[in-house]
């Protein structure tokens, strides 16, 4: 090895060995592509200065150490110095503690193409006070970004938010109802218009508030009004109102309760209103509930309620359920009287029913007795009848003029008492003929009846007006007796007149058919119309016209018999007119 020399502080050996950036191999190959250094081998240096220049090189505090391969010899350039603690044989990084205590941080690394190891520490102190001071310069300058960034965002959240917290402020305000406030902003930024458009929305929401409060205020006074008026009407009322629930107990009830029942208010609704029902009508009023609760609109029913005296009213219901409340709406009604009176006309028409029957069984026995008497009559009748005809025949001729006017006296009493007993007869069949009803033509029944009269007149003058009459449902025999005896009467009554003037017509209403036959006679006084239907009535003396005096009570039965009436109008002097009406059921009208 050369020697070396020293020059303004800088330590020059004779290259041992040139370092090239190529494997030795390599480098027989191909030429070196750059040189990256020389290493030197020194000898123990007489020059202490040479360490210091290398370690100012290397850096401040750095050791350097060159060893052989095999890492037995170390030195520092200046002496031999101990093994560093590593791998000489390997690349790598060590840290141990020096014996001065001190903790030092060290590499080492093979020189390619020669056959030294390079070892180089610094005191661990040196190698991380640069990081420290790093550290220590990036931790300050992270906490001054960090602050400045939050007074940043503090500015620009405060520029948003404060804004933002009125209008959230004055939202609030709105949803809990309380006054109205507007949003005070000068921004004209989208917070700005935010606020205006809140302040729009604000006019308007107080305005659609104040016009509510209106509306609610007025609807409160109508609901109060009505409210008033119901109460009113629930207190007056004259029928039992009340409201009850599901429970079984009534909720509220109307002074007409307390009237009726004797009850207070209060004793009503402390007990279930099963309690206060008759026990025979418990069962019905349950089922009645039970209907309520299926959901039935209105049921109505019947029961008997306890009063304070320890009677029983009778109360008729109607009652509607609630279901989403679980109320009944009930009003009731008493009507004891009206079932007291129910049972007095059910006393009283089983009194009818039994007058009735009584009257049917004396009727029979009177018709029967009128039929025996009027038949037992007869004999002794024609044997009168008989004997005057034969005294008449015998010796009429030489008794005196009051002879045989006496005479003439017992035959013609005679003859009427048989038709009496002939009248009598045909009255009481009229009870007991089955009546045959079909379609009657009236106005043929009338040409026919009619047709027969008119050869009893004996040249008398009598005008006849027929209008149209109908066809009805009736019986036509004993129809036919009754135009017999009406038209033959107005023939009859009509005597005194030149002319008889005899109208029949028909004045049909919706129910039934009324039928009449008047004439120009004598008539009648109306005081004694009432007369004039029954048995043996007459208001004419058989001096002026005969009759037996039965005949209008004939018509009365039969058309009693029909379901129809009778009647009749009159004045003396001006004739008389007849009516009797017969049920429509079935009729069938024809004009003629």
């Amino acid at each position: 090895m050369t020697a070396f020399q020293v020059s303004n502080d800088v330590v020059f050996w004779d290259a041992l060995a040139e370092v090239d950036d190529q494997p030795a191999a390599e480098q027989k190959a191909a030429p070196s592509t750059g040189r990256l250094g020389y290493v030197f081998s020194r000898r123990l240096l007489s020059s202490a200065s040479a360490s210091d220049v290398i370690g100012r090189l290397v850096g401040s505090g750095a050791v350097v150490e060159i060893g052989n391969q095999t890492g037995d010899v170390w030195t520092d350039l200046s002496k031999l110095v101990p093994a560093p603690p590593v791998d000489i044989k390997r690349n790598g990084v060590a840290e141990y503690r020096a014996t001065d205590g001190q903790r030092r941080l060290g590499a080492s690394a093979l020189i390619r193409g020669t056959p030294w190891a390079v070892w180089v520490e610094f005191p661990r102190s040196v190698v991380v006070a640069p990081a420290r001071i790093f550290l220590t310069r990036m931790l300050i300058f992270g906490l001054v970004f960090v602050a400045a960034a939050a007074v940043l965002a503090w500015t620009i959240s405060a520029r948003i938010t404060t804004p933002l917290h009125g209008l959230t402020h004055a939202a609030e305000a709105i949803a809990a109802g309380t006054a109205l406030e507007r949003v005070e902003t000068k921004r004209r930024d989208e917070i700005g218009r935010l606020g205006a458009a809140f302040n729009t929305m604000a006019d308007q929401v107080h305005g659609v508030q104040r016009e509510l409060e209106e509306r609610v205020q007025q609807r409160i006074a109508e609901l109060h009004e009505a409210r008033q008026e119901l109460d009113g009407f629930f207190a007056m009322s004259l029928d039992m109102l009340c409201i009850a629930g599901t429970d079984g107990y009534f909720k509220r009830l109307n002074p007409a309760w307390s009237e009726t029942l004797g009850w207070s208010d209060d004793e009503l609704r402390s007990k279930p209103y099963l309690d206060f029902v008759h026990p025979d009508d418990r069962e019905a009023t349950i089922v009645a509930a039970s209907q309520l609760a299926d959901g039935h609109t209105v049921v109505q029913f019947e029961n008997r309620y306890a009063c304070r005296d320890g009677s029983y009213r009778w109360l008729q219901w109607k009652s509607v359920p609630v279901p989403d409340r679980d109320f009944i709406y009930a009003a009731a009604r008493d009507i004891s009287e009206h079932k007291a009176s129910d049972s007095r006309i059910r006393a009283l028409n089983d009194q009818l029913e039994q007058r009735v029957s009584e009257l049917n069984t004396l009727s029979q026995e009177l018709e029967a007795f009128s039929y025996s008497v009027s038949h037992d009559l007869r004999a002794p009748l024609r044997h009168v009848t008989g004997f005057a005809a034969m005294l008449d025949k015998s010796a009429g001729p030489a008794l005196d003029e009051q002879g045989r006017r006496q005479l003439r006296t017992i035959s013609d009493a005679a003859t009427r008492m048989g038709q009496l007993i002939d009248d009598l007869l045909v009255f009481s069949r009229m009870g007991r003929i089955e009546m045959m009803l079909g379609r009657v033509d009236l106005a043929a029944l009338v040409e026919d009846v009619r047709r027969e009269m008119a050869a009893e007149l004996n040249g008398r003058s009598v005008s006849w007006n027929i209008h149209s009459l109908p066809i009805v449902r009736a019986d036509g025999s004993t129809l036919r007796l009754v135009l017999t005896n009406l038209m033959s009467n107005a023939v009859k009554y009509s005597g005194t007149r030149p002319t008889a003037e005899i109208e029949i017509g028909c004045n049909g209403t919706p129910a039934e058919t009324v039928v009449f036959v008047r004439d120009n006679g004598v008539g009648f006084d109306m005081q004694y119309a009432h007369k004039l239907f029954g048995v043996f009535q007459r208001l004419h003396s058989t001096d002026d016209f005969e009759g037996t005096g039965i005949g209008l009570a004939n018509v009365r039965r039969i058309v009693h018999r029909h379901g129809g009436r009778v009647w009749a109008e009159g004045a003396v002097g001006r004739g008389a007119t007849f009516f009797f009406s017969l049920p429509k059921t079935g009729d069938a009208t024809r004009d003629r």
